[in-house]
């Protein structure tokens, strides 16, 4: 034990994997939230371009299948399998993230809204990888 002090479940001490996935849990609910007000504030999208209308509720439901994993791990039910699942579906959300991002700014478009995403989808990676560690 170099230099980090451990408890006695070997987790460092005042890091539980519970916390990470409060966490996580509360990075997804902000992700899915921020897609539900753009799906919803842009209703004409569906009918005026179906194909984005698509992906966008794509990307809503992968982030509530994240918000369901990580709060289904946060509430006591950890396995190897949900930890593998859980940041599997956080890559798979920080890659869209961050490419919708990427490609908003190449073409001006979003403003801060495409950011705040990939931010999200960042942190839910990051978030996930550290819990699944712990």
């Amino acid at each position: 034990m170099q230099g980090r002090q451990t408890a006695s479940a070997g987790h460092p001490v005042g890091v539980s994997p519970v916390h990470w996935y409060w966490w996580l849990t509360g990075i997804s609910i902000l992700g899915s939230g921020d897609i539900a007000q753009f799906l919803a504030s842009n209703r004409a999208m569906f009918t005026s371009a179906p194909g984005r209308a698509a992906g966008s509720v794509l990307g809503l439901l992968l982030w509530l299948l994240l918000t369901w994993l990580a709060g289904k791990a946060a509430s006591g039910h950890r396995s190897a399998a949900l930890d593998r699942g859980t940041v599997a579906v956080a890559g798979v959300v920080a890659v869209g993230s961050v490419g919708l991002a990427g490609i908003h700014a190449a073409v001006h478009v979003g403003g801060l809204r495409p950011a705040l995403g990939g931010v999200l989808g960042v942190a839910a990676v990051g978030l996930a990888i550290a819990a699944a560690r712990s």
